[in-house]
């Protein structure tokens, strides 16, 4: 599983993102009522076809990535099932890829998958990242990418709330509405996993504000130098001591 560049959109990136998404209306220009779903859990079974209103959102933390993920749980040919700790490896791995892949692109806080039996939700990709600004940024760059062979497709989501939208029934395993179930059925990483990889993220977001700092004073003392100033020197003390508890942070 990898990203391939492709450039499949080559439209400029406009922060306001209104290239992204248009409210839909009725043909006659009626107003409708909000669809519940698509709110709640960024799909709905009914899509372009419902006869409520999706509000598609031009500003928010949270991406969706649908059916990025292909379920060997689902494969019909049984002669290459696999049992279930090969299913959780396959996963993981999955779930690897797409976390440093996703985190170049901003600070991640969450990443669900979803497992569902039914198309509008099954393989759903949701990434939350710390602010909008980067989510934005992200659905212009995924775009232009490919994903195991199959072009991605990204969007902003309405999500807020991930435990609101998870199928409760699923966690423990009584879900009974099988395909008809609206909810999110999230297949969870290894704890171990997501623990490596949000302090890999934490690391590498305090090495780029080292280096920043290392810069910054850098560039002092260069002016430092030409100035001549001791009171200046005495105070470019104070960046040191920044630096050094972030180093201590890293190893923490």
């Amino acid at each position: 599983m990898s990203y391939i560049s492709n450039n499949r959109n080559p439209g400029g990136y406009e922060p306001n993102g209104q290239h992204i998404h248009k409210n839909i209306t009725t043909k006659n220009g009626e107003d409708r009522l909000p669809c519940t779903f698509y709110n709640k859990i960024g799909s709905c079974r009914h899509g372009e076809k419902c006869s409520r209103k999706h509000i598609r959102p031009t500003s928010s933390n949270t991406i969706l990535l649908p059916n990025l993920y292909q379920n060997p749980k689902l494969n019909k040919n049984k002669d290459e099932e696999l049992n279930a700790k090969q299913l959780q490896q396959y996963f993981d791995q999955f779930y690897k890829d797409i976390f440093v892949k996703f985190a170049t692109l901003g600070a991640v806080t969450d990443i669900v998958v979803c497992e569902n039996e039914n198309n509008h939700l099954n393989g759903n990709v949701y990434v939350k990242f710390e602010n909008k600004k980067s989510a934005l940024y992200a659905t212009h760059i995924l775009n232009q990418e490919w994903f195991d062979a199959r072009p991605v497709h990204c969007e902003l989501s309405p999500v807020n709330s991930f435990e609101e939208a998870n199928c409760r029934a699923y966690e423990v395993s009584e879900c009974t509405r099988g395909d008809h179930c609206n909810f999110m059925h999230v297949h969870k990483p290894t704890q171990q996993l997501v623990d490596s990889l949000m302090s890999s993220q934490r690391k590498s977001i305090l090495l780029h504000k080292l280096a920043e700092l290392k810069e910054e004073e850098s560039r002092k003392a260069e002016t430092e130098k030409s100035e001549d100033k001791n009171e200046n020197s005495n105070q470019s003390s104070g960046g040191s001591g920044v630096t050094t508890s972030m180093v201590e942070q890293l190893f923490a």
